[in-house]
């Protein structure tokens, strides 16, 4: 038996061992009432939104941005538990992933049994354990499953990954998403619907650009010689997210992995897409990335939005040089 073969087989003993103790994940979210405040405005517009839970809900509303990133394992199950701050039932939903749906139904005013909600809710003030099993490969997004044309787009979102590719080095997520203040003033009742949504802040990660500011910053980790760009629309609209440098490697979309990576300088982002991409910068620098589908305003001032900046710093490999002597005219030169 070779040296090689042991190494080998206490290799995969060791990565045997490391799926047991993480395939199975447990997490703790809370649905809270938070406000978030507009550039150049001092007028704050309610929203809700998924925070980590500390066992009891806030005394007051929290600041908002998107929910908090997750990471799941390849095969593995996620269980998280959700406690409802918030006036109404609200649920979770991860599409695409595996998971056993419990629709709720109810009955509107002609006898009709309508959908109020893809799975079993969270009522006002409880506590519901929501589980996926045999995660899958890609990006994806955990949102409200319960009258999704409101708590959706009252900010019930955020990202999640799970697994990556062989080269990558750094990962980046980028979550766009737009606000309609109208149907945040001040919480819509159950009947507000988007039908005529109109939305006037477009951001990228929570944030939104403000004309004649610095744009908001998103790091990329150390050393993303290989940068796996996680793009994700929670918006209601389509948005083209373009990544100005070189090109990427766009490698799948909603979780399913493309035949052939596809070499784009833009992505496609329809509502409640994810796209994966490799990106090599190259050098280090600062990089803009921005919607080319124009949500590039800021409640009609032009240049705001969807305007971000990511701040890469590529370390350089070390490099011997040998100097190796030769007479060239009586002096020693380096090749």
């Amino acid at each position: 038996m070779t040296h090689r073969y042991i190494l080998k087989m206490a290799m995969t003993a060791f990565a045997a061992l490391f799926l047991q103790v993480a395939a199975a994940q447990a997490l703790d979210l809370a649905a809270v009432e938070g406000r978030w405040t507009p550039p150049g405005s001092a007028a704050a517009v309610t929203m809700w939104g998924f925070v980590e839970d500390t066992g009891t809900c806030p005394a007051s509303p929290v600041v908002w941005t998107t929910g908090p990133p997750q990471v799941g394992t390849p095969g593995g199950t996620l269980s998280i538990t959700l406690r409802n701050c918030l006036s109404e039932p609200v649920s979770l939903v991860i599409p695409g992933q595996d998971a056993t749906l419990t629709p709720q139904f109810t009955t509107d005013s002609q006898g009709r049994l309508r959908v109020k909600s893809f799975t079993h809710e969270t009522p006002s003030g409880g506590t519901a354990t929501y589980t996926w099993t045999n995660l899958k490969n890609g990006t994806f997004m955990y949102q409200s499953g319960s009258h999704p044309a409101k708590q959706h787009q009252m900010g019930l979102y955020g990202p999640l990954a799970v697994g990556s590719y062989p080269t990558v080095t750094a990962e980046v997520t980028l979550l766009f998403s737009e606000i309609d203040p109208a149907l945040h003033v001040p919480v819509p009742p159950v009947a507000a619907t988007p039908l005529n949504y109109k939305p006037k802040y477009y951001l990228i990660n929570g944030q939104s650009y403000a004309p004649g500011s610095p744009p908001p910053q998103v790091s990329t980790g150390a050393n993303p010689a290989t940068l796996l760009v996680r793009f994700i629309n929670a918006g209601l609209m389509s948005h083209t997210p373009v990544l100005q440098g070189p090109y990427m490697r766009v490698m799948a979309e909603d979780g399913n992995l493309y035949p052939y990576p596809r070499r784009q300088y833009a992505v496609m982002l329809a509502a409640g897409k994810t796209m994966d991409a490799l990106w090599e910068p190259g050098k280090s620098g600062t990089y803009a990335v921005y919607d080319r589908s124009m949500g590039l305003s800021s409640n009609g001032a032009v240049g705001g939005g969807m305007l971000a900046h990511l701040a890469v710093n590529v370390a350089q490999p070390f490099q011997w040089i040998m100097f190796i002597p030769a007479i060239i005219h009586g002096a020693p030169v380096v090749p």
